[in-house]
């Protein structure tokens, strides 16, 4: 048996910020959360120590011997009370289980979702009251109602820190039933963050005595927020993919697949025209083609280029990156990713995919980009296996962390996508023929030979 806690279920219905614009980056923590409680932590009774309940015993012994049958009687209430405080708390987190289930593992800033928590009392006891902590940042890519965030001070070593966790609470969990707690939660920024463990306490009625018990999730829960999407024009890749301007925009017929058949229109072209169905003396079709892209692209970010840059530049520059993977996926081109080795996951190209599963594993590896991210290591070896078109990202030319890697690539198949192009006019969009105004300072190995572009110029990102 389950059943959703009223006072969990109401603070989540009642977000205050759910279906808005996530607060910037640039808002003090403090000032996102002005509903944060300040919290003392646990504190135990000293009434329920061992030696004080001996102490009761004895006390109360030593009364009944010289005939104080009144204080012996207050004193033995006091020890009976006491102990068997002390016995329920000891009993109170013995086969009961915690489970946390996450309604959706991915998601866009602003949308929400929900996180439901389970405590599931297996023992023949109540839990007269219990409650979940759980450790949180305010810089968390995701975040509950700010009313289920407790705020304490805490010592660690000689510096004074503020701690904020995650606080739900509970009351008279029956025996063999559980009970569920459910908030909604929002999705405030880009980011990755991984539940791994949570704290479950309880005790007896009359608040005497407490004990806490730590559950470890296995594996993490894993909340990813991918970049921002935003309109972009992928038709110059398309382009250049083809080398050429022409109306296909980079596609082309698959003469081999056959998707459907359609009515003759005057100007279909005589190759079209379905043969077999005109031979059986049916009236005139045409054949309808599987369109397809013969090429692929695979994206190369270099967060280390980003290093000096501003935090909304970056977030600007993953922002096109995801769009125009998001964009050119649903268009039929393969698409890939690679990134140099981060917190979350190993350096890694990703291969190329046509449909959603590779299209959010590549925005996941976004997700999980980062400017304190190191450079790549070693020179790549550009195999039979590398994808038609390269797409080097980069803050500026001067910041290119890797020119190893970017020599890597064939130079006529390769293109910089630089999220700073100021300095750089000259390099705007040239599609043919050396380059040249590349500013002063560290150069990849081939500055004057790769066509470089804004980044900017393909997205409208406000």
């Amino acid at each position: 048996m389950q059943r959703d806690l009223p006072e969990a279920r109401a603070g989540a219905a009642s977000m205050p910020n759910a279906g808005k614009t996530p607060v910037p980056a640039e808002t003090p923590p403090e000032a996102q959360f002005p509903g944060a409680r300040e919290d003392d932590g646990f504190l135990p009774s000293l009434l329920v120590h061992p030696a004080c309940i001996a102490a009761w015993f004895i006390l109360c012994v030593a009364a009944a011997l010289y005939g104080k049958t009144a204080l012996a009687l207050f004193l033995g209430f006091i020890f009976l009370l006491t102990l068997s405080s002390l016995v329920w708390a000891r009993l109170a987190l013995r086969d009961v289980a915690f489970d946390l289930q996450v309604g959706r593992t991915g998601l866009f800033p602003g949308q929400s979702f929900t996180v439901a928590r389970i405590i599931r009392n297996r023992k023949a006891l109540p839990l007269i009251w219990a409650e979940i902590r759980e450790s949180c940042s305010l810089s968390d890519c995701a975040l509950p109602d700010s009313r289920v965030i407790v705020r304490r001070e805490d010592m660690q070593g000689d510096e004074r820190v503020t701690l904020y966790e995650r606080l739900y609470t509970a009351s008279l969990i029956k025996w063999r039933h559980s009970v569920r707690f459910t908030d909604v939660w929002e999705a405030r920024r880009r980011g990755i963050l991984r539940i791994g463990e949570a704290t479950l306490r309880s005790g007896d009625g009359f608040g005497l005595c407490a004990v806490s018990r730590r559950f470890s999730l296995s594996p993490p829960r894993q909340i990813t927020v991918y970049p921002r999407l935003a309109d972009v024009s992928v038709q110059r890749i398309l382009n250049d993919m083809w080398d050429t301007r022409s109306a296909s925009g980079g596609y082309l017929k698959d003469r081999s697949v056959i998707k459907s058949t359609r009515d003759y229109a005057p100007g279909d072209p005589a190759r079209d025209i379905n043969m077999r169905l005109l031979a059986r003396g049916l009236s005139m079709k045409t054949n309808v083609h599987e369109v397809v892209s013969p090429d692929a692209v695979l994206f190369v970010l270099d967060p280390a280029s980003f290093r000096a840059a501003p935090p909304d530049d970056f977030e600007t520059a993953l922002s096109i990156l995801a769009s125009l993977i998001d964009a050119l996926t649903r268009r039929g081109v393969a698409a890939s990713l690679m990134t140099p080795a981060s917190e979350w996951f190993p350096e890694t190209c990703t291969a190329p995919a046509h449909d959603d599963r590779g299209r959010f594993a590549m925005f996941e590896l976004l997700a999980a980009a980062s400017q304190k991210d190191s450079a790549f290591s070693g020179k790549m070896s550009a195999g039979p296996d590398l994808p038609g078109r390269v797409y080097y990202t980069a803050y500026s030319l001067p910041a290119i962390s890797s020119p190893r890697v970017l020599d890597s690539f064939p130079e006529h198949k390769t293109q910089l996508l630089l999220a700073d192009d100021s300095g750089a006019a000259a390099l705007f969009c040239r599609p043919d023929g050396p380059t040249s105004g590349v500013p002063d300072g560290p150069k990849p190995a081939r500055p004057g030979h790769l066509r470089v572009c804004a980044l900017h110029s393909l997205g409208n990102i406000s």
